[in-house]
C-alpha cells in the first residue's frame, strides 16, 4: 500500500505520514516516529463542530462512520467531525487531529491495522481473568465498575453507549436513572473500539453504532 502523506489544511507546519514502517509526524523542528510494532495503546476525540449534535456516524471497527460528503469537506479544510488520534508508544508519542488534510483516511488506515489485533488481545484477558479494564471503565459479565464507584450489576445497566455530544463522551447508563453511572471523553478510553466489541459481547444494551440521524 503506499504511503499516506497528510498535509496541514490550515497555516501551520508540519506533515504526517502513515507507510509500512509505521506513524511520523514532522514538526518544524522535530519529528515523531512510531513503528507499528511499538504502539501499545491508542486514544481518539471526536468533536462536532456546529450544526446538530445528534447526527453521529460509526464505522464498523471504531464506532464512527464518516459520510463522503463529510470526508470531502475535510480534505478542503472544513471539518465539521473534528477527529484526533494519539497513539501511545513505550517512550514516545503520535498525534494528528483535524487539521491535518485526509485525516479521517488516516485514522482508518492506522486503526484498520492496530484495532483488531488490540481487541483480540482484551477479549483473551477477559476469557482469562473475567474481566477487563478500560481506563475508567471495568467490564465483567456480571456486571461493570467505573473507578471507584460500587460495581453496578449487570440487571442494574440500561446502556454502554457513546453519546453525541462534543466531544463525544462514553458513558454507562444505569436503569431508572436520568444521570450517568459513569462517562468520560473518548480520549480518556483506551482502546475505544473493543469497548462496545466486547460489551456487546458480554450481552449488555449497545448504543452508538449505528448512524442516529443522517442529514444528508
Amino acid at each position: 500500500m503506499p504511503p499516506l502523506v497528510l498535509r496541514r489544511s490550515d497555516i501551520g507546519f508540519g506533515r504526517v505520514i502513515v507507510d509500512d514502517r509505521g506513524i511520523t509526524r514532522d514538526r518544524l523542528i522535530r519529528t515523531s516516529f512510531l513503528a507499528w510494532e511499538d504502539i501499545r495503546d491508542y486514544r481518539m476525540t471526536v468533536e462536532i463542530r456546529g450544526g446538530k449534535l445528534e447526527v453521529l456516524y460509526l464505522l464498523d471497527w471504531v464506532n464512527l462512520l464518516l459520510i463522503a460528503r463529510d470526508v470531502a469537506r475535510g480534505l478542503r479544510g472544513d471539518h465539521r467531525f473534528r477527529l484526533g488520534l494519539e497513539l501511545i508508544g513505550d517512550r514516545d508519542r503520535v498525534f494528528f487531529n483535524w487539521r491535518f488534510r485526509g485525516v479521517a483516511m488516516a485514522i482508518d488506515r492506522v486503526l484498520g491495522r492496530i484495532a483488531p489485533p488490540f481487541a483480540a488481545t482484551a477479549r483473551a484477558t477477559l476469557a482469562r481473568e473475567g474481566l477487563v479494564r478500560f481506563g475508567p471503565l471495568t467490564l465483567a459479565a456480571d456486571g461493570v465498575q467505573w473507578n471507584e464507584l460500587p460495581p453496578l450489576p449487570r440487571e442494574r445497566v440500561e446502556t454502554i453507549e457513546l453519546f453525541n455530544s462534543s466531544p463525544v463522551r462514553l458513558r454507562v447508563m444505569a436503569r431508572d436513572k436520568p444521570w450517568p453511572y459513569g462517562q468520560a471523553n473518548t480520549a480518556d478510553i483506551p482502546n475505544l473500539a473493543a469497548v462496545l466489541q466486547i460489551a456487546e459481547q458480554l450481552g449488555y444494551r449497545v448504543r452508538g453504532r449505528e448512524l442516529l440521524v443522517a442529514d444528508v
